[in-house]
């Protein structure tokens, strides 16, 4: 045993010396390459003649020649390497950092900020707080950043304190647009819509979080987008809709729960208003308080699609007392992701089921949920006439997952007649 740790330690250590000469050859290598390729341009040095043994005198005529010859590097590149090196140095400038960015990458993501001011303010925000730094950290800190300077939102407690005629002339006639989703794991609704985000609910599992925590200065504190309320009045239905009801689809709240108790009533009014005024969209709604949708419901339009997230047996009950009164249009359960095997009394009340794992979060690893759980589900759906979706983070393959939409028939599988001996029929 001793043997082994002494091996593994020299091991250990030889990694981390190898490990450090790399770092050492990278640390700063875009800094000072770029500002070498600028002076050698700003001067057009690379005119200068030279004797060459056996090519004897020349020049380059061009710097796209140049660097591509000389150094065999693409001019885009090399125009990246010079932005970056220059941004570095007046970062040099304006603040004494412990640390200059030491990828070129890092200081590209620094580049998207409009002046050398915001981008020694990030770049000392992330020195802070940050003990590693990557490309894609520097890119979060740019966004909240670039998020930050717009301040397009306002806090339950910023709401509270502003006086009512203040808060009608925040909802002006704004030309946002609905967010086309590009997650093909939510093939239901091709849209989503976000005029409230934030959540109180702190469910280990939630994604929401981890995104909100990436790119919202206000991270996860509920918070309303006044400017975003008219996005679906803003957006054409696609014509795709005519064949797939999904281009109809708005995921609606997929960064909060709109019923959220800590969400004041306006935002649910405003949101259900939208609702009833866009008769051409479907919004898929879920929700952890079904029994708030009730102070609403006679306000629901068949257009509002109504769901609730049973991810425990402990919200079963619940789910089901909140249903049995529910009135409107689709109704349907996200089992997502399903932590326990669950046992439903009255899935009759609901169109569709939803189930699926979880991916990993910050705080919880990635699951996927027995085999035998699943099956289970899937016979009380069947038993009560419920359509079912598997998502893909279940690990089940694309001939195996079921992806029952409730505006399409159930499609049953019937044995090719060439399988059929022993009077089979």
């Amino acid at each position: 045993m001793s043997e082994l740790s002494s091996t593994n330690a020299d091991k250990l250590n030889e990694l981390i010396e190898r490990e450090g000469r790399i770092e050492r050859a990278q640390r700063n290598a875009y800094y000072e390459i770029g500002l070498e390729l600028s002076a050698i341009k700003r001067s057009k040095l690379y005119k200068t003649e030279r004797e060459h043994p056996v090519a004897g005198r020349y020049s380059f005529t061009t710097w796209e020649e140049y660097v591509s010859e000389r150094w065999d590097m693409k001019e885009e590149h090399a125009r990246r390497l010079i932005n970056s090196a220059e941004a570095a140095e007046k970062l040099l400038q304006l603040e004494e950092f412990s640390r200059l960015p030491t990828r070129e990458s890092h200081v590209r993501e620094l580049l998207k900020l409009e002046t050398d001011e915001q981008r020694a303010r990030v770049w000392q925000g992330i020195v802070d707080h940050e003990s590693t730094v990557t490309g894609k950290i520097v890119s979060e800190h740019v966004e909240r950043f670039k998020a930050s300077l717009k301040k397009n939102w306002l806090t339950v407690s910023e709401w509270d304190k502003m006086p009512e005629d203040e808060r009608l002339l925040l909802f002006h006639a704004s030309q946002k647009t609905l967010n086309k989703q590009d997650n093909t794991s939510i093939e239901w609704a091709q849209w989503s819509w976000n005029p409230i985000t934030g959540c109180k609910h702190d469910c280990p599992y939630c994604y929401a979080r981890d995104i909100a925590s990436r790119f919202y200065p206000q991270k996860f504190e509920p918070s309303i987008y006044p400017e975003r309320f008219n996005a679906p009045k803003n957006t054409k239905v696609p014509s795709a809709a005519n064949e797939d009801v999904a281009y109809k689809n708005i995921f609606t709240g997929s960064m909060t729960d709109v019923f959220g108790r800590w969400v004041p009533d306006e935002w649910i009014r405003r949101t259900i208003g939208v609702v009833k005024e866009c008769s051409q969209w479907n919004f898929l709604f879920l929700t952890k308080f079904p029994q708030r949708v009730h102070e609403y419901e006679t306000d629901l339009p068949s257009n509002a699609w109504m769901g609730t997230t049973v991810d425990c047996q402990q919200r079963v009950d619940n789910a089901e007392k909140a249903f049995a009164k529910m009135s409107g249009g689709t109704k349907w359960l996200s089992i997502e992701p399903m932590l326990t095997p669950l046992q439903f009394s009255r899935l009759d009340l609901f169109d569709w089921i939803v189930i699926g794992g979880a991916s990993k979060s910050t705080k919880t690893p990635d699951w996927k949920p027995p085999f035998d759980w699943i099956a289970d589900l899937h016979m009380q759906a069947r038993d009560n006439g419920c359509k079912v979706y598997h998502k893909d983070n279940l690990g089940m393959s694309d001939a195996v997952r079921l992806k029952e939409f409730p505006w399409e028939p159930i499609e049953r599988k019937k044995l090719p007649d060439a399988f059929k001996y022993l009077g089979m029929k």
